[in-house]
């Protein structure tokens, strides 16, 4: 049984199901197995792991370093959350050209919801949790 199924069975909800989530980091194997589970806990985990890119990388890993790859299901993960502002956000870093990145890059990481009301982000993630949830 993996930390999913730990919180599933344990019924529970918000921030102490996203908690729980954040136990990818010790089991990253469970990675390989996420898509038997409900698409919310995905999206969960996808946040996760944007919001602590964010944090110790900055906006450039999303955008063009280690979670380039990922970028598509984060703004995904994003929307579906009802984070849309964020998403927007980064959509627009990434149509820029490189030299508009480069000189509005301090702009738009000051406009990220870990630079601003990072609380009310994190709100919209619990509320997407417990829609999912019942």
């Amino acid at each position: 049984m993996n930390f999913i199924d730990k919180a599933l069975e344990n019924n529970l909800h918000g921030d102490e199901f996203l908690q729980a989530m954040a136990d990818i980091y010790s089991e990253n194997n469970v990675r390989s197995v996420l898509d038997k589970y409900p698409h919310f806990i995905k999206d969960v985990i996808t946040i996760i792991d944007y919001d602590t890119e964010i944090q110790m990388g900055g906006l450039d890993e999303i955008i063009n370093g280690n979670m380039q790859e990922m970028f598509p299901q984060i703004l995904q993960a994003l929307e579906n959350c009802g984070a849309s502002k964020e998403a927007s956000l980064l959509k627009k870093a990434k149509a820029m050209s490189p030299q508009e990145y480069e000189q509005k890059y301090n702009d738009l990481y000051n406009q990220l919801a870990l630079n601003n009301d990072y609380s009310a982000f994190w709100d919209l993630v619990k509320k997407y949790i417990d829609d999912h949830l019942g």
